[in-house]
């Protein structure tokens, strides 16, 4: 998915792109990488900042995040997700790279070379334009599958952040808080159910802590663990 004034767009996922922010996101052991993605901003360094970790990790939530602070700065930013399947080579060159740009799932193009030039020129268009990258992939950019030694190279060549995943403590704590955005009123021991009784992956946390919050206005319910146990068992059908 492209987000650009200058080229044809396709909207980023509303659930994500509208809501997420630094705010809501719970940081855990991950303040460096925070910090490094607020000075981009701020200070306009680093010029590369390199973002992995496994699916639901959060990569994603703080890419809209920093764009959204950007927004707000009045910062223009270009975002592209290499893991959508209407994304081709052409829209990479179109790219307007006087902007921050980012880049999601590079993975995604890991060992298609033709698809790996691609992203090497652009890179190399931010280069020399003075620009700013934030990419974001499941691995290391020497484990992440790509082909092309020159571009790993510039992969490597800024700040590289691994996401610490948030621990058991951390999780139950970031629920309390989306919950408490959402003002909706959650007791721990619920929550701590939720966390037993479905996946760890913090994305699936969040859509689920959404799921509750529609049920609860529809069917005027306390968020109770009956409660929560009859809409796990209504999500699994």
């Amino acid at each position: 998915m492209i987000n650009s004034e200058s080229t044809p767009q396709m909207a980023l996922p509303l659930a994500h792109s509208d809501k997420a922010s630094f705010d809501n996101y719970w940081v855990g052991n991950n303040y460096e990488l925070v910090a490094a993605l607020r000075s981009m901003l701020k200070a306009g360094e680093p010029n590369v900042l390199y973002i992995y970790g496994p699916s639901g990790a959060g990569k994603s939530h703080l890419l809209y995040a920093a764009m959204r602070q950007a927004k707000q700065d009045a910062v223009k930013t270009r975002y592209i997700s290499l893991s959508d399947k209407h994304v081709n080579r052409d829209m990479l060159s179109i790219l307007d790279i006087d902007n921050l740009v980012f880049i999601d799932n590079i993975h995604a193009w890991a060992g298609n070379q033709a698809k790996e030039r691609a992203v090497f020129t652009l890179f190399e268009q931010i280069k020399h334009a003075g620009g700013q990258i934030v990419l974001a992939s499941s691995q290391p950019p020497e484990a992440s599958g790509f082909v092309i030694r020159d571009l790993i190279s510039r992969l490597m060549s800024g700040l590289i952040y691994g996401l610490h995943p948030l621990t058991e403590v951390q999780q139950l704590d970031a629920i309390k808080m989306r919950a408490n955005q959402r003002g909706l009123l959650i007791s721990d021991d619920t929550v701590k159910f939720l966390l037993k009784h479905s996946s760890r992956d913090n994305r699936e946390l969040f859509n689920i802590l959404e799921q509750i919050d529609r049920a609860s206005l529809v069917e005027k319910r306390r968020i109770t663990i009956p409660f929560i146990q009859t809409l796990l068992k209504q999500t699994s059908k």
